[in-house]
């Protein structure tokens, strides 16, 4: 569920099976399913409602009192303006201009992702997408310095994290909201204009692989890839020796952020094989809590 969030493919308000469904489905007991149903309400991303079952939950509600309040200063201002007999436009990009270097210097927006580089394009995204400055920070790096976050701040993530985001602040940010991403299409592109029936290795590390969630991610991208027809393996960059050797041996070598993390210098070496699993932001999610983070564009 976590994945399919993340994925931008379940939506707030979305209707989840109901317990006796999943049992049924999935042959499992029916206090295992309202275990797993409970965890998922304690992550905040769902919400068990009786008689309906478990609904997604909604994303975070505009703030309709942004408008109204920066009305009244405006109008506030604009007297004060006038008064000093100044030039009001004049004034604006001056005051823009102003608060724009403010908000450079200590950016009240906090992206967090899997890793560094994966966080700082998801948050270059959202920085282009708002008119903000965003500061990023992989999920490792969050957890040695998560003191410094302030409940000025307001964390940006990536659906699949949020819970550990939440646990990990424990409220020490102003707010915690997810967004949803999905495959980059250049990418999806790239790969999609190999040969039909080419040889494709997909490249984590070991701890990945033993993750959930990455299994999931790794399914959902050859359900994509399925009409290829593609011949897919998946294994660890621990079992594969010197990575140079791989470009004899498949048309193509799709690596995860983490693995590109630590082997870019390499990697780019030989940018006709490797080619790093990117992904990008999904819109009506960030617009869904831009109102609630008061940006208006």
């Amino acid at each position: 569920m976590k994945v399919a969030l993340a994925l931008g493919k379940l939506r707030p308000g979305d209707l989840l099976p109901s317990i006796r469904q999943v049992e049924d489905e999935l042959g499992v007991g029916r206090m295992l399913v309202r275990k797993a149903y409970q965890q998922l309400q304690d992550a905040g991303l769902v919400r068990l409602i009786h008689g309906r079952g478990a609904v997604v939950t909604g994303q975070a509600r505009a703030n309709g009192r942004v408008t109204s309040k920066t009305e009244a200063l405006i109008q506030r201002t604009l007297t004060e303006v006038k008064r000093e007999g100044l030039d009001p436009v004049t004034f604006a990009r001056i005051l823009h201009q102003r608060l724009m270097a403010e908000d450079a210097r200590l950016p009240r927006i906090l992206c967090v992702d899997s890793s560094d580089i994966l966080a700082r394009e998801l948050g270059q995204q959202i920085q282009q997408a708002l008119g903000v400055h965003v500061r990023t920070m992989g999920l490792p790096r969050l957890r040695r310095t998560r003191s410094a976050v302030t409940s000025d701040t307001q964390v940006l993530v990536d659906y699949y994290y949020l819970a550990d985001v939440r646990r990990l602040l424990k409220g020490r940010a102003g707010g915690v909201y997810p967004v949803s991403w999905d495959y980059d299409a250049a990418f999806l592109e790239r790969v999609r204009s190999l040969p039909i029936g080419s040889r494709v290795l997909l490249l984590f590390f070991e701890s990945s692989l033993k993750e959930q969630g990455t299994l999931l991610v790794i399914d959902a991208l050859l359900d994509r890839l399925r009409d290829r027809e593609f011949e897919t393996e998946v294994t660890a960059v621990e079992r594969v020796g010197a990575l140079p050797k791989l470009k004899s041996q498949y048309e193509s070598v799709i690596v995860s952020n983490r693995v590109w993390d630590e082997h870019a210098e390499q990697l780019e070496r030989y940018p006709d094989t490797f080619v790093r699993l990117a992904s990008r932001l999904n819109h009506e999610s960030l617009n869904a809590i831009r109102d609630r983070l008061g940006i208006v564009l």
